[in-house]
């Protein structure tokens, strides 16, 4: 159980009396803001204390312990590190010792080098994790935000906003390591946040490539074409760029390149087609825009990657713990198993 200057007391349930520990905090008046998150506001002194009392009284009684820790509540620093960061951040807090909790399937998307901060603390100690928070942006970004269990440093990473970023062959982004709040700022926004849209930028771009080469298939094709889910792959795939290339390139659009963008827009993002439109008409006006955008795109911005897309393939597998011991510390204590 921590201690928040935002939220009051915050418990985490964990280990094999989980949801015991769960019905004691429910009967305690508690509430579940998150996923395994349970708080209960301090602003009324004597109602907290007789909460606290009943739970001691529960937890008694169902047989659990409840841990107190000093150590602060990864949430707050999280709250604190989106308020610092430009744009507007959605925060959700989750519980990673609930093994079914989708803070704990939300691992399993981030995206970073197989030798990174992120990748070898999930592969490595990800078991040893207890909580972490994400962060996400309103264009699609989304950052989660941890420690590391030996040194209880700050860790933040990208998570993949598709199955099959990560396998494509390209840079993946950073992650990044820091001791305070401050200090993660700096990196995430100097070192994380450019590497995430470089590599946005690349994955959307191929996987644009891939959705419009099954687009010429199906009109190049004499069978009936399933458009639903060509037109899905577009308009998740075609706006990134659109945004990408409005936001990123120094200074105004030419009046020619503004123009291929507010087309792709309008056929991509904005107006559904009209139900009587023909397939093969259909077809022929993706091919058109999004040809032309990644034309645009890869003309314009140079940095991006100029090759075809490769078959999606499996993730790579988490990497391996060291040939060395890979417990913590010594003087660090291993997480407990009872109620915290």
């Amino acid at each position: 159980m921590y201690l928040s200057p935002e939220d009051g007391l915050v418990a985490l349930p964990h280990g094999p009396g989980t949801d015991w520990a769960r019905t004691a905090l429910d009967l305690s008046a508690f509430e579940e803001n998150h996923e395994g998150i349970h708080v209960l506001a301090l602003n009324t002194p004597a109602t907290a204390q007789n909460s606290i009392d009943t739970l001691y009284r529960n937890a008694q009684h169902f047989g659990i312990t409840v841990d107190i820790t000093r150590r602060p509540f990864i949430g707050d620093a999280a709250r604190r590190i989106a308020q610092a960061l430009d744009g507007t951040w959605a925060v959700m807090i989750g519980n990673l010792q609930l093994p079914e909790s989708d803070a704990r399937q939300r691992l399993r998307w981030a995206w970073s080098a197989p030798d990174g901060s992120l990748s070898y603390t999930v592969g490595a100690y990800g078991a040893q994790m207890s909580a972490a928070a994400f962060l996400a942006h309103e264009d699609g970004r989304e950052l989660i935000v941890a420690e590391q269990p030996w040194d209880k440093q700050l860790l933040v990473g990208a998570l993949a906003p598709h199955i099959d970023f990560p396998s494509l062959g390209i840079q993946p982004p950073a992650s990044i390591v820091a001791p305070t709040e401050q200090t993660a700022v700096k990196k995430i926004t100097r070192t994380l946040l450019p590497s995430y849209d470089r590599a946005l930028a690349d994955a959307h771009l191929l996987m644009l490539d891939a959705t419009l080469a099954q687009v010429r298939e199906a009109r190049d094709s004499a069978e009936h074409a399933d458009l639903m889910p060509l037109a899905s792959a577009l308009r998740q795939h075609a706006p990134y760029l659109i945004r990408h290339m409005r936001s990123t390139l120094p200074g105004p659009l030419a009046a020619q390149s503004a123009a291929v963008l507010d087309r792709a827009e309008k056929t991509f993002t904005l107006a559904p087609p009209p139900e009587d439109q023909a397939a093969s008409e259909l077809l022929d006006q993706w091919l058109e825009h999004g040809t032309r955008l990644t034309e645009m795109t890869r003309s314009l911005d140079h940095g991006l990657i100029d090759r075809p897309a490769p078959a999606p393939a499996a993730q790579p597998g988490l990497p391996q713990p060291p040939s060395g011991p890979a417990s913590p510390s010594p003087n660090t204590p291993p997480l407990s198993r009872h109620h915290r």
